[in-house]
């Protein structure tokens, strides 16, 4: 099985993500690419590719976008996705643009993870000022929250993310 892990990672996180899903896929042919390096006429020569991105205002890097439009319409059958966002909890649809073509191409997106990662790309000075514009409830919890991240992805992140890849390849 030829596997390609593709992603954008702006601060590391999703980076971190990626090569752990490859660390964990050792018995497969995987290749570890970023999605600005990625050959858009090669995707269909993979089994499954796994795409990944930062969230940055409830969207992936349009890089990734680009690099599956450019690919129609020769798409692999099988997509995964992968993801970081500094939000305890993944509440947008980062990646519903792409499953409209991946889906209008009549392909699969077979599994989804995503992870916490700590907001490396705004510096804490201009975290902190955009907290003391909430309201003092809300800043309390936004304050609790940034806590809760700091470090992330962690040892246990890296290894949810080696396990998730290899149980999706393994349940093929």
């Amino acid at each position: 099985m030829k596997i390609l892990i593709t992603y954008f990672s702006n601060t590391g996180n999703t980076e971190k993500i990626a090569k752990s899903m490859k660390d964990g896929l050792i018995d497969y042919d995987v290749d570890l690419i970023r999605a600005k390096d990625v050959d858009p006429t090669t995707l269909n020569s993979y089994d499954i590719v796994f795409l990944g991105s930062g969230v940055y205002a409830s969207r992936i890097d349009k890089s990734i976008l680009t690099m599956i439009k450019k690919a129609v319409p020769d798409l692999p059958t099988k997509f995964a996705y992968f993801c970081t966002h500094a939000s305890l909890k993944l509440f947008q649809e980062p990646f519903k643009r792409i499953t409209n073509i991946i889906k209008e191409h009549n392909c699969k997106i077979i599994g989804e993870f995503d992870c916490v990662g700590e907001n490396l790309g705004i510096p804490l000075d201009t975290q902190l000022s955009m907290l003391e514009r909430l309201p003092e409830e809300q800043r309390e919890k936004a304050k609790k929250d940034m806590e809760k991240i700091k470090g992330r992805p962690n040892e246990m992140d890296l290894e949810n993310a080696k396990n998730f890849a290899v149980s999706l390849v393994k349940n093929l």
